[in-house]
């Protein structure tokens, strides 16, 4: 009995250290990846809320430097902690995927630095899930709204081409590829194995790719246009869609590479206007995932179309409205100035053809009441 219970404890200790060790490779890959980068990026733990990389141009932006962010808090930084502690309490249950919008930061000289970011969860099968930030300036007259994307299968995203297949390793090299992606990379076999895809993808556009491999890991298979070197050191633009591989921890994913329709001559116009394209792309995805699933029950409350223009959160205003919620409850609920709801609502009558508030809600409840009387299936 004793030599079991030893054995038992020993098999134990052995599955725990194998656990740790992969989830030390799983942290070590994309810290790896975020030092590569050229643009503002960054990786937090999503239960500690601290940095645990970050890109050199992150720590410019944040006013340090890439070791003293090592452990910083993010609450630290913010000037909004209550949300940001709400986005990584939804975030570590699974309620969200990926948040975006305007944020502004504290320096430790005392000043503050306001930029766009967008963050995205990456899951992993061995934990712990992280978070990856990424972070751009622009003019400061948009939006300092939220949207997020909720967590599970809301878009409808396309399988990944045919094209070539290589299979990643956990330190993002390419341990196998097709036979076609020799010459679609131009390269030979011999110098394929082994290449890290951080090295042969522009700095330019890392961050972007980097951002279509967090959202692979929760589901998503989505495109993203990027430049790969070629052996001639010419630069070639692809679609990459890279997917989740959930095995034992040697492989992480594989990267199907297909020929770019629209061609090589592309204006990228530089790493940090790249990824604020992409950036948007992506707030356009949250937008439409958030807004899904109120959407069309919101739309036929109302009676008006699913495809009406507008917003995400303009129809969580509706939807809120209808529920009964005053503009000071939603505008604290949903961390907006009574102003900013205002300024919605007066969107939301203008699109839904009425004038008032009064006018929006009579149709709700009308349209409420024709349904009530609507025949009724019978049921055996």
């Amino acid at each position: 009995m004793t030599l079991s219970l030893d054995k038992e404890a020993a098999m134990g200790t052995a599955s725990e250290e194998g656990r740790a060790e992969r989830e030390a490779r799983w942290i070590a890959m994309w810290g790896e990846a975020i030092r590569s980068c050229t643009t503002a990026i960054g990786l937090v733990d999503l239960a500690e809320m601290q940095f645990i990389e970050v890109s050199q141009r992150a720590a410019e932006l944040l006013g340090t430097t890439p070791e003293a962010a090592v452990g910083l808090s993010y609450l630290a930084v913010t000037e909004r902690p209550g949300v940001a502690a709400e986005a990584f309490r939804m975030a570590r249950e699974g309620v969200i995927d990926g948040i975006q919008g305007r944020r502004r930061f504290r320096r430790p000289d005392g000043s503050t630095v306001e930029m766009h970011a967008a963050g995205w969860v990456i899951r992993s099968p061995t934990g712990p899930d992280l978070g990856l930030w990424m972070a751009y300036e622009e003019a400061p007259n948009t939006t300092a709204e939220d949207d997020v994307v909720a967590a599970g299968p809301w878009l409808r995203t396309p399988r990944a081409p045919s094209g070539a297949r290589i299979t990643l390793d956990d330190r993002w090299r390419m341990a196998h590829g097709s036979s076609d992606a020799v010459s679609l990379l131009g390269r030979a076999p011999r110098e394929l194995a082994a290449s890290s895809i951080l090295r042969l993808v522009h700095s330019d556009d890392l961050a972007s790719a980097l951002l279509a491999f967090a959202q692979a890991t929760t589901g998503r298979v989505l495109g993203v246009r990027i430049r790969m070197r070629q052996d001639d050191g010419a630069w070639r633009t692809v679609q990459a869609y890279p997917t989740f591989v959930d095995g034992d921890g040697s492989s992480s994913f594989v990267l199907t590479v297909a020929a770019d329709d629209e061609g090589d001559a592309v204006d990228f116009g530089g790493g940090v206007s790249e990824l604020a394209r992409h950036l948007r792309r992506v707030a356009a995805q949250i937008e439409a995932a958030a807004s899904l699933g109120p959407m069309a029950e919101t739309a036929e409350a109302l009676g008006i179309p699913a495809t009406i223009s507008l917003s995400g959160r303009q129809w969580e205003i509706a939807s809120r409205l209808m529920g009964g919620d005053r503009v000071p409850t939603i505008a604290a609920e949903m961390h907006l100035s009574p102003s900013t709801v205002r300024n919605h609502l007066s969107a939301i009558f203008k699109k839904a053809g009425v004038h008032s508030q009064a006018e929006l809600l009579a149709r709700w409840r009308g349209n409420a009441a024709s349904r009530s009387h609507r025949p009724q299936p019978v049921v055996d």
